[in-house]
């Protein structure tokens, strides 16, 4: 049973961290908005912003890489850990701090940072620890390949509802007297 939860882990680590890395890097503008949030949004210095956009889409390009691959499942689940937890942490300052810049986590954001952010980022954070524990407890052969692939398929469903969990919520918010419509 550990196995299936760490290969839904891993499923949602991969997809999160892919479609993060990409959304950043679609072109030039769309890193050049991430730098410049950096410094505009999350309060990075200008002159550590472009070395700290750098590694943060290497590392999240790098973790979406390895997920898939069972001999570098724990790695890769731990390194997502690490990064959300500071993603939390950042986000959860930002909220604090009543940033209005919008949050550009996972390309062009619309919105500024809010409570639903940082409980995307917890969740996220709490997949990717669970799903490190599991993929360094598991024992037993794999699951068979039909399993498997259901596995996957629900972990990186998971995955995207996650990431568009921002304007999920905004769908299913009720509009309030005086506040711009949908």
């Amino acid at each position: 049973m550990p196995s299936y939860l760490a290969a839904g882990a891993q499923a949602v680590v991969a997809v999160t961290f892919a479609f993060s890395a990409a959304a950043k890097l679609t072109g030039r503008a769309a890193y050049a908005d991430f730098r410049r949030w950096l410094s505009t949004g999350a309060g990075v210095p200008s002159r550590a912003a472009g070395p700290l956009a750098a590694v943060t889409v290497a590392a999240e390009a790098a973790t979406a890489a390895a997920a898939p691959f069972p001999a570098f499942a724990v790695a890769a689940l731990a390194a997502a850990t690490l990064l959300m937890a500071v993603f939390t942490v950042a986000v959860a300052r930002m909220v604090r701090g009543r940033v209005q810049v919008p949050c550009r986590c996972f390309g062009v954001g619309r919105r500024p940072p809010g409570a639903v952010h940082v409980v995307r980022n917890a969740i996220l954070l709490l997949v990717a620890a669970a799903g490190a524990v599991l993929a360094a407890t598991a024992a037993g052969p794999p699951p068979p390949g039909q399993t498997l692939a259901l596995t996957v398929i629900a972990g990186a469903a998971v995955a995207l509802l996650l990431i568009d969990l921002e304007e999920l919520v905004f769908l299913v918010r009720p509009v309030r007297p005086g506040s711009p419509s949908r």
